[in-house]
């Protein structure tokens, strides 16, 4: 469990009940499902301090920050490097851990330093369509073509 405190921050209840429903759910979490979780336990828990401590967290480096483009920001704990898969349908991710990682931190070893440039952070996501996603359009046309049998 990630703490807090041990950033140099104000341990506050609510900034470290965030943290926990961020770590408990797996991460890829909105704002607005980080605050309904943490309301539970926090009735007088405001969506205006979720955002203001999401942000104070990822200034911390302890809560990534994740936009993939649609219009959704989702956020995870950044206790280890991986990549995700995003459905651009239905907006699932899914984290994936590959032989590819090997290979990209070699790489980003050789980019670090090139014309001064120090890299602190990298990501990989590979966006598409998921399983069901595409699932769906099959199912629909064949209870279509069974409907206009009858």
């Amino acid at each position: 469990m990630l703490a807090v405190s041990a950033m140099n921050l104000r341990n506050t209840k609510q900034r470290q009940a965030i943290l926990d429903a961020i770590e408990a759910h797996g991460g890829h979490l909105t704002a607005e499902e980080i605050y309904k979780i943490v309301k539970r336990r926090h009735p007088r828990l405001s969506l205006g301090t979720v955002y203001r401590n999401l942000r104070v967290l990822a200034g911390q480096g302890t809560v990534r920050e994740l936009d993939f483009g649609m219009a959704i920001t989702y956020f995870e704990t950044t206790k280890d490097t991986h990549y995700h898969l995003v459905c651009r349908v239905c907006s699932g991710i899914v984290d994936v851990e590959m032989e590819l990682e090997k290979k990209l931190m070699k790489l980003v070893g050789q980019a670090d330093g090139v014309r001064g440039f120090q890299i602190e952070n990298h990501r990989l996501d590979f966006v598409g369509v998921c399983e069901a996603c595409q699932a769906k359009p099959a199912r629909a046309a064949k209870q279509i073509r069974a409907l206009r049998a009858r």
